[in-house]
């Protein structure tokens, strides 16, 4: 069913993705939204959060079914991500605070995308917390689709300075197979690209023992570069951080600032977690069994 009992701080109406998307067709849009009633076990939403599941999957109906069914789904099955979105709490804040630094850049690049940069903030290992870092991304991205409305694709950079074999030991597997599964069937925002810079033999490794569990699209999606100029030479130097030669400010100033528009939000986000399906309506095979865990670690890899 769609029309959410808890109207969402959309900042771009469906009436404004309408003229902001000429290739988005009420007819596309009506059938999809009349499906989403039939289908008794997903939440009320908000026709927005609707109309940017079919903007994600080009306008395909089809294929936007099979996605807000996985999101809905998963955010039963991965409560390491969707799980405690109050932005008050200690390990979000341990996060936030301590471990990373993330934040979009401040315009848009030449395509219309969007790029979000992503770094360690500090090295040590205790520090680190990936479920929950994860976590941060993607409520992150919920609040920009609040915000923004939607966009022609989204550019993910993740800097690996710093990034050790004993952060990766601290990584569970299923954790990781999770994050990827996400990335692959149920994002409701464009991601183009997956960028990595300063990069290091540990991101090799990790990108071996993950190969596995990512699909041919996704892997044409990623590019990998052994310094930050390399990729950043090709932006204008107002929209780089300071600390990559730019002139935008450092990504310490940028990702402070992002956490104080997110803190802003934080009761709508603690009403977004509590919007998930009801898998006792589904009709048909349940999808509770759809991530099933995996205990093996990366250290346990490395050693086998």
């Amino acid at each position: 069913m769609s029309e959410s009992k808890i109207r969402f701080p959309w900042k771009v109406t469906v009436e404004d993705e309408f003229k902001r998307n000429p290739k988005l067709t009420q007819e596309d849009f009506e059938t999809f939204k009349n499906w989403y009633k039939n289908e008794k076990h997903l939440p009320p939403i908000d026709d927005e959060m609707l109309l940017h599941f079919l903007h994600a999957c080009y306008y395909k109906v089809e294929q936007a079914k099979v996605t807000i069914d996985f999101y809905y789904s998963y955010k039963h099955t991965m409560p390491e991500f969707f799980e405690n979105w109050d932005i008050n709490d200690k390990d979000i804040q341990d996060v936030i605070n301590n471990a990373i630094l993330s934040a979009p850049l401040p315009a848009c690049t030449s395509e219309g995308y969007r790029v979000i940069v992503c770094k360690l903030n500090d090295t040590d290992v205790a520090k680190f917390n990936y479920p929950v870092c994860v976590k941060w991304l993607l409520m992150s991205c919920i609040h920009a689709i609040w915000n923004q409305g939607t966009q022609n694709g989204y550019v993910i950079v993740y800097d690996a300075t710093g990034f050790t074999m004993s952060h990766l030991f601290k990584c569970s597997m299923s954790t990781v197979k999770n994050y990827i599964n996400y990335g692959k069937n149920a994002s409701p925002i464009r991601v183009l690209k997956v960028v990595f810079i300063n990069t290091s033999p540990v991101v090799k490794k990790l990108l071996t023992l993950v190969k596995p569990f990512l699909s041919k699209e996704l892997i044409n999606m990623m590019s990998f570069h052994v310094s930050a100029e390399s990729y950043f030479k090709d932006l204008d130097k107002s929209n780089v951080p300071e600390d990559y030669g730019g002139e935008a400010p450092p990504m310490l100033s940028l990702h402070r600032e992002f956490v104080k528009t997110i803190s802003s939000a934080r009761q709508w986000l603690i009403e977004e977690e509590k919007i998930k399906c009801d898998e006792t309506k589904r009709s048909g095979k349940s999808k509770k069994e759809i991530s099933p865990k995996i205990d093996t670690s990366f250290r346990k890899l490395e050693i086998d």
